[in-house]
């Protein structure tokens, strides 16, 4: 017996066809607790269940019914797409004949297709985690090109000073000096302020990002100017939100993991590998008169007691 199953967010369609391909079951049953509780016991009334084919990876779904000792196939929805081309001509798409198309795929093409490992408890963690990581980094992006548009509408100067829109620094900029005239007063004395309240550890002097940002201090009207200002400042709040959640889920998720790892091999890491690197300051930090030249970097003080 061939399943096929086209899964949806509220109702997932089961067909069944045997070596001849033909139809023995199409059920539609609910994504609930009664409704995979029915799709299992249907598919456990059928004899010699070769596998199931499915255009998903992932979910819910796919770990009931491996937990029920199913064999997956994962079809690409491009494969499909062009699997129903040879059923039919007409661009007509229904839950009955893409579950039909799907188990029938199957039934022809097992043997060269691979089914889905069923992961590890770890391993499921992991890809969890990095799946959704990945998304999470989209939506960053996704953010940065929003507030990169808004900030080339108003004040194109920002994008000019630091080598990203979505640095902590850059930021921090858009924040204190949200408007084109804001943003014009400030001197090389003003940048050095800033620089030193923000942390600033980059090798370029205050006067040099003071001649970086004059040249495009290009200004919109006064009601743009207002409106996208607001706006930015929206979308500064929403990317460093979203840059948080994505290093607490890389550094936070994976913790038990690395622990493990760094228990076994941190007695015989060398001392260089643990230590923490040299802090660095600017290249334009000045020194006292008649005082040794300062070196570009000092070592990092130690963690308080």
């Amino acid at each position: 017996m061939f399943v096929g199953v086209d899964w949806g967010e509220y109702h997932h369609q089961l067909c069944v066809v045997d070596g001849e391909g033909r139809v023995l079951e199409q059920r539609k049953v609910t994504h609930d607790v009664a409704g995979l509780r029915e799709l299992t016991d249907r598919l456990g009334r059928h004899d010699h269940v070769v596998g199931i084919a499915i255009e998903r990876s992932e979910g819910l779904l796919i770990e009931t019914l491996q937990a029920r000792g199913h064999r997956l196939f994962c079809v690409s929805p491009k494969l499909s797409a062009r699997a129903r081309e040879r059923y039919r001509l007409a661009p007509t798409k229904s839950d009955t004949f893409d579950a039909f198309v799907l188990a029938d795929s199957l039934r022809h093409q097992h043997e060269q297709w691979r089914p889905l490992a069923v992961p590890s408890p770890l391993l499921a963690e992991l890809r969890a985690l990095t799946r959704d990581r990945e998304r999470l980094v989209w939506n960053q992006r996704d953010v940065e090109n929003q507030l990169r548009a808004i900030v080339l509408a108003y004040h194109p100067a920002v994008l000019h000073l630091f080598s990203s829109l979505d640095r902590d620094i850059t930021l921090a900029f858009l924040r204190d000096y949200p408007t084109p005239e804001h943003a014009g007063r400030v001197g090389p004395a003003r940048m050095a302020a800033f620089c030193a309240r923000h942390g600033y550890s980059g090798r370029t002097a205050p006067d040099v990002l003071v001649e970086r940002l004059r040249p495009h201090l290009l200004a919109a009207a006064s009601g743009t100017t207002a409106g996208k200002a607001f706006t930015a400042l929206l979308f500064v709040d929403q990317l460093e939100r979203s840059t948080t959640r994505s290093e607490r889920s890389a550094s936070g998720s994976g913790n038990d993991w690395a622990r493990t790892q760094t228990r076994t091999s941190s007695s015989a890491s060398p001392a260089w590998a643990t230590s923490p690197p040299p802090r660095c300051s600017p290249r334009w930090a000045k020194t006292e008169p008649g005082s040794p030249p300062r070196t570009s970097c000092s070592p990092r003080p130690g963690p308080r007691p």
